[in-house]
C-alpha cells in the first residue's frame, strides 16, 4: 500500500511496481529535486512578482496583488524592512502548506517507501502534485475565485477568513492521518516477524486505506484555504472518487492475491475504505 500521491499502475504506465523492494536512488533523487522546483514556483505566484497576474488578466480575470504601500509581511509578521518571506500572513499560510507537501512526499520517498520508481513516474507524480499547488495559488490571486472575496475582511489580508481556518485544520488532520499512519505501517514492517503479514492495528484498525484518507482531506483542506468551500468540495470530492473508483480496487486486488484469506478476513473486521464510520 503506497503513498496515495504514488497512485497504482493504470493503462500500462506502471507508477509503482507492487512487490518489489528494488532500489532506484535515482529516481528518487528526481522525485525530491522535482517537488523542490514547485517551491519557487510556488512563491513567485504568491510574492510581490506576481507570476500568476499576466495568466489571470489574460484570462479575463482581475488578479489580487500583494499588500502595497511599502509594508510587507514575513511569516505573518508586519515589518518594513523586506526581510524574510514578504507574504501576507494568509499567502505565507499557503506557501506553508506547499512546503509541508514537499517535506512530507521527500520524506515518504526516502524513508517510508519500499518500491521502486521510474524517472518517468517520478516525473508525473511531481507534475500533477505541481498543478495541484499551482491552482490553488492562482485560484486565490484571482479575484472572483479567491477565498479573500468570501471574507468580511474587503480583501484585508491581516485578517484570516474561516475558510482558512478550516483549510488548516483540514490539512494538519490530514497530514497527520497520511503521515502517522504509514509511519506505523512502517514500523511492523521492518520487524522480521511481520513478513508476509497484513498490518490491521494503529490508524488501519479503523479504515483499510486510511492513509488515501489523510491525503483527501489535506488536499482539500490547502484547496478550501485557498479558493473556498466549493473549490475545497470539488478537490475533495475528485479525489474520493478516484481512490474508489480506481486506485483502491487496485490495490485490493494486489493485496487480496498477496495476502489471501488474511486479507479478506481484514476487510470484514474493516469495512471502512477511506474514512472510519462514513466511506
Amino acid at each position: 500500500m503506497s503513498s496515495p500521491s504514488l497512485k497504482p499502475q493504470s493503462e500500462g504506465l506502471v507508477i509503482i511496481q507492487r512487490g518489489s523492494t528494488e532500489s532506484s536512488p535515482v529516481s528518487r533523487a528526481l522525485f525530491i529535486l522535482f517537488r523542490a522546483l514547485d517551491l519557487p514556483l510556488q512563491y513567485a505566484i504568491l510574492s510581490s512578482r506576481s507570476l500568476g497576474a499576466p495568466l489571470i488578466n489574460a484570462l479575463g480575470g482581475t488578479a489580487i496583488l500583494p499588500p502595497a504601500g511599502g509594508h510587507v509581511y514575513s511569516l505573518g509578521l508586519e515589518t518594513n524592512t523586506g526581510v524574510g518571506l514578504g507574504l501576507s500572513p494568509q499567502r505565507a499560510i499557503l506557501f506553508g502548506m506547499a512546503v509541508g507537501t514537499f517535506l512530507r512526499q521527500s520524506h515518504w520517498v526516502v524513508a517510508i517507501s519500499q518500491e521502486p520508481m521510474t524517472p518517468v513516474a517520478a516525473g508525473i507524480v511531481s507534475v500533477v502534485e505541481t498543478v495541484y499547488n499551482s491552482l490553488n495559488m492562482l485560484l486565490y490571486t484571482n479575484a472572483a475565485t479567491s477565498v479573500l472575496s468570501y471574507a468580511a475582511t474587503h480583501g484585508d489580508e491581516t485578517r484570516l477568513p474561516i475558510q482558512t481556518l478550516v483549510g488548516v485544520a483540514l490539512y494538519v488532520l490530514g497530514m497527520a492521518i497520511e503521515w502517522g499512519s504509514e509511519m506505523q505501517r512502517m514500523n511492523f514492517k521492518r520487524d522480521a516477524r511481520n513478513k508476509d503479514r497484513v498490518y490491521t492495528r494503529g490508524l488501519f484498525g479503523l479504515a483499510r486505506h486510511i492513509n488515501y484518507g489523510g491525503y483527501v482531506l489535506w488536499r482539500a483542506g490547502f484547496a478550501t484555504a485557498a479558493a473556498g468551500w466549493v473549490w475545497g468540495l470539488v478537490v475533495g470530492g475528485f479525489l474520493t472518487f478516484d481512490f474508489v473508483k480506481r486506485a483502491i480496487p487496485e490495490l485490493d486486488e494486489y493485496c487480496g492475491k498477496t495476502y489471501a484469506q488474511a486479507w479478506t478476513q481484514y476487510k470484514r473486521a474493516v469495512p471502512y475504505q477511506l474514512f472510519p464510520f462514513v466511506l
